[in-house]
């Protein structure tokens, strides 16, 4: 009989340590030698009449492996099953003595318990889900932009303009000082144009326009831009940057027609100008589904985090914790306070991840094959490319990927049906652009 001590014991974690006795261990030994033995093939020997001696030595390494693996295993469970824990996830095991004439075999195990959670508070969430009809104003915006994005930019000798295309180069300096990536050559933007960033990034790139606008070619203009004193990269934090600008060119832009050509420049076969638009309300409408999604992930995803309070298993979150300072390693130097912030967001995601767990259950999980394709098909473009190639390559593996990503769909409409909702109404661009 293996032995068995508790070492922790709380609401949200298990751990043991287990010590299995030299018999146990040498009788699992026995058994796996006994499985190879029945089916290798080695010269000189008739398969199945190897002996035992010959076959121990070459391959007790392996049978040593098997034996610790299939002895964990075993009682990782057994102790689970006893304990008829709910767990989160798989048990963790560490190994702690291999079995030898001195020690026996020893290991820890982890349990991570699912904690109390009451579902019913659900309830009492309130959320603001957007509601946005797409109409003919949006089609125009969007067709305008596309229009931008394709238009054709010739040189100009005038004064820079409201939409003129501005090629620059650029110094950055802080009290006369370089700092990193403070330079650029032919930078282009367009005057006026709809900026998309953080705002210290909006900010400087309305400062480049107004200061741009009414200058010509070869002419330098000077841009002083306080940054915030949050900002990410604390050798910019709170700093006053002076930026030195020379226009290089600037360009005018045309507008292309709304005829065939353009049409089937964009892979559109049609002469038919309604035709155009009745295409760009599809993809508009493949957008705004993926944004009201995401939109919804995080609405949801806010108030779950916020609604529930349970204690969370350590190990979970030393595990995340260790996957995040990895994945953000770069960040250390930029952001002194980048190691409470990954602990945030580690006690974050592992809470979210067991209400998701919880709520599973209260789904439909059990999707086939053929939901999950056509899930796929229903979705945009970009969407079935993507998962089509990797369906090419794993088919198994990527329909679990759908799967999973149609029970998480699943379990926030599920909060969204069971909570207090107000309809937000949106308009296209909001949406878009929140």
């Amino acid at each position: 009989m293996a032995e068995v001590k508790t070492i922790k014991d709380s609401t949200s974690e298990y751990t043991v340590s287990v010590e299995v006795t030299a018999g146990e261990y040498e009788k699992q030994f026995d058994d796996e030698l006994s499985k190879i033995a029945k089916t290798v093939k080695l010269d000189g020997f008739r398969q199945g009449k190897v002996p035992h001696s010959v076959i121990k030595k070459k391959f007790e390494s392996q049978c040593h492996q098997k034996s610790i693996s299939y002895l964990i295993d075993y009682h990782s469970n057994k102790i689970s099953s006893e304990k008829k824990f709910d767990l989160v996830d798989s048990p963790s095991a560490k190994l702690l003595d291999t079995p030898s004439k001195e020690k026996n075999l020893s290991f820890e195990v982890t349990y991570n318990i699912m904690p109390d959670i009451d579902i019913a508070l659900i309830d009492k969430i309130n959320l603001e889900v957007p509601s946005v009809e797409i109409n003919d104003k949006d089609i125009d915006k969007v067709i305008d932009n596309i229009r931008k994005q394709n238009s054709e930019w010739s040189d100009s000798s005038k004064e820079a303009a409201d939409g003129n295309k501005i090629v620059v180069d650029y110094e950055g300096k802080i009290n006369s000082k370089d700092f990193k990536n403070n330079k650029q050559s032919d930078f282009s933007f367009v005057i006026n144009d709809t900026i998309k960033g953080d705002s210290a990034t909006v900010s400087l790139f309305k400062e480049f326009s107004k200061e741009c606008i009414g200058k010509k070619v070869n002419d330098t203009v000077e841009v002083t831009h306080k940054m915030p004193n949050d900002f990410p990269d604390k050798e910019l934090a709170g700093n006053t940057v002076i930026y030195s600008i020379k226009i290089k060119k600037i360009l005018i832009g045309k507008l292309p027609a709304l005829d065939k050509d353009f049409f089937s420049n964009l892979g559109i076969s049609t002469e038919d100008e309604s035709v155009f638009r009745d295409s760009v309300k599809t993809h508009m409408n493949f957008e705004l589904k993926d944004k009201l999604v995401s939109k919804k992930y995080s609405l949801v995803n806010e108030k779950l985090i916020d609604a529930f309070e349970f204690d969370l298993p350590n190990s979970l979150v030393a595990k995340h914790e260790a996957e995040l300072k990895q994945q953000y390693a770069s960040f250390k130097q930029a952001n002194d306070d980048v190691d409470d912030k990954i602990k945030d967001i580690a006690i974050k995601r592992v809470k979210l991840n067991i209400i998701y767990i919880k709520l599973a259950k209260e789904i439909k999980t059990s999707i086939s094959d053929q939901e999950a394709i056509d899930f796929c098909n229903d979705q945009s473009p970009a969407f079935r490319q993507f998962y089509g190639e990797k369906l090419k390559k794993d088919k198994s593996t990527t329909l679990l990927d759908v799967k999973n990503k149609m029970v998480e769909n699943g379990i926030v409409e599920y909060v969204i049906n069971k909570s207090n909702v107000k309809t937000l109404s949106m308009s296209f661009s909001e949406i878009m652009d929140d």
